[in-house]
């Protein structure tokens, strides 16, 4: 393990996240962090503003423990990113997408016992309308399956998207959406527009399994006009990342993407909802310092750390 050059370290919890997890896994993961020899403060946030300015009055290579769900992380990374703090993420949300994709486990415990066999890594920062995120921008039916998700009742762990999907189903109607990569515009009727960085979200769902979080570009995927089982379909696939030769679906990869429509729709970031449209979404290369596991199939570009 390279790169934490202090001793002294954060643990941002989240008490919201994961209809409370971080406040039940707080005080083990706690424990753990001083056991492996940190001096320790932690902070049951406010908000994600919150988080943003905790881990951006960290010092430079101090270790920023973040405790809460994907939307949590990309506020905590913000932060991060300025100043030079080193994040470890750690599974407090419901989804917990990109810990998931980055290959580090469920349990917060299991994760900093093993910090020892994590590297620090560089890792591309996505912004939408200039807020960050890790995982995956989206507008459209899963942006509105989203949504139901997040208000729903019960907790329903991972599968909490696959319930708002099914409920979406029956208000969606087909929009036209414009997108513009680099400057390349197509326009099309369709379901749903996904921007990843990480490339998933929604409790496993790999919508952009090509993605790389360290190569300075944004995945693009789209789908286009298509009956409701092939939607389904795409949905379903999409768990196994095997839905990109899926007839109606569409692929790019860039560095800058705008997205307009010809109906209001709200766009989502890692679970949290972010602005109306339109919007602008740029990558920020090799942005945050991580604790990845090695082999990372998040990972793709060779460079230091």
């Amino acid at each position: 393990m390279t790169a934490i050059t202090g001793r002294e370290a954060l643990l941002l919890v989240n008490p919201v996240s994961g209809s409370g997890r971080g406040l039940k896994l707080w005080p083990e993961t706690a424990s753990a962090l001083r056991a492996v020899g940190f001096t320790l403060t932690v902070t049951i946030t406010e908000s994600l503003d919150d988080a943003t300015a905790q881990a951006r009055q960290a010092e430079p290579g101090n270790l920023v423990a973040v405790l809460g769900g994907d939307g949590f992380l990309g506020a905590a990374a913000a932060g991060a990113r300025d100043s030079g703090a080193v994040i470890l993420p750690l599974a407090g949300g419901r989804g917990n997408d990109t810990v998931r994709r980055l290959g580090l486990p469920l349990n917060p415990v299991t994760t900093v016992r093993a910090l020892t066999t994590l590297d620090v890594k560089a890792l591309d920062l996505g912004l939408i309308n200039g807020r960050a995120y890790f995982g995956v921008a989206n507008v459209g039916f899963d942006g509105l399956a989203n949504e139901y998700g997040n208000n729903a009742r019960l907790y329903l762990g991972p599968f909490v998207y696959l319930y708002g999907g099914l409920k979406a189903i029956l208000n969606w109607r087909n929009v036209t959406f414009t997108v513009t990569t680099d400057d390349r515009p197509t326009t099309f009727s369709g379901w749903f527009v996904a921007v990843g960085n990480v490339g998933q979200y929604g409790g496993g769902l790999r919508i952009c399994p090509e993605a790389k979080a360290d190569d300075g570009l944004l995945d693009v995927v789209s789908l286009g006009r298509a009956g409701v089982l092939s939607m389904i379909a795409t949905f379903l696939r999409s768990y196994r990342g095997t839905h990109l030769k899926q007839r109606s679906i569409s692929f790019d990869r860039g560095s800058r993407v705008t997205i307009t429509a010809n109906k209001p729709l709200n766009v989502y970031a890692d679970g949290e909802m972010v602005c109306a449209l339109p919007a602008s979404v740029e990558v920020v290369p090799l942005a945050v310092k991580v604790l990845v596991p090695p082999s990372s199939c998040a990972l793709g570009a060779t460079h230091p750390a």
